[in-house]
């Protein structure tokens, strides 16, 4: 009987798989395209069929990394059927019955809390990922590019998010752009030092404690609220 022949995503999901294994083995300076076809069972020409180099493949490894960044900031942080504070139509009626809701605080640190969980997980699944692009970023400009634009597509997705909840009245008032730069720094930096860095910080104290500080910091009380007028004055 015939072995099934691999499809090509087959063989670039195994070429990948490979080459996180020897950077995360060798480090990405040493580890070299021989390193990475030996642990894929493959020779030079498959390799180079699908990547001119290792830094292709690694920066195919931070693409496929940052797909999953840019989906969960896209996560739209009014969903739920939050409503604006005008009493408005929702939001988003989806999983709400249909039903308008008056916005609770509640509701959007739990929008907050499933995004920066996501991202949480994402950065200890993928520990090694960032502590390799990192790393690499800083010795290959090209490298390094690629990760300015990942950072930017995460930036620019939390600022549409802002944008929209500022429309419906729900945040303070800032300057979004700088907001979103500001927000993205502050998760990125903790999961980092929490996941590549290992400094002992408890998943979900942290994710509370980031979704409590980014609450605090972009949204407004919502009125009646203890601190509502001295805030929004």
């Amino acid at each position: 009987m015939l072995a099934a022949v691999p499809t090509a995503p087959e063989t670039r999901t195994k070429l990948l798989a490979a080459a996180r294994r020897a950077f995360a083995e060798l480090g990405y300076a040493k580890a070299r395209v021989e390193d990475i076809v030996s642990r894929a069972g493959v020779g030079h020409g498959t390799f180079y069929a699908y990547f001119p180099n290792k830094r292709a493949a690694l920066a195919a490894l931070i693409h496929d990394h940052a797909a999953t960044i840019v989906d969960l900031a896209s996560q739209p942080w009014g969903s739920g059927g939050l409503t604006e504070r005008s009493g408005s139509p929702p939001v988003d009626k989806a999983g709400s019955g249909g039903h308008s809701h008056t916005p609770a605080e509640d509701q959007v640190r739990a929008i907050l809390v499933r995004v920066l969980g996501g991202l949480a997980d994402l950065y200890d699944a993928d520990a090694d990922l960032v502590a390799l692009w990192s790393e690499a970023s800083m010795r290959d400009p090209e490298l390094g590019r690629v990760l300015d634009d990942v950072r930017r597509q995460f930036v620019e997705r939390i600022a549409r998010n802002i944008e929209h909840a500022a429309a419906h009245g729900l945040t303070r008032e800032v300057d979004t752009h700088t907001a979103a730069t500001a927000l993205a720094a502050m998760a990125e930096q903790t999961l980092f030092l929490r996941s590549v860095r290992k400094e002992p910080l408890d998943r979900d104290t942290t994710v509370q404690t980031l979704a409590d500080l980014w609450y605090h910091a972009l949204y407004r009380p919502e009125p009646g609220k203890p601190g509502a007028a001295r805030r929004q004055r």
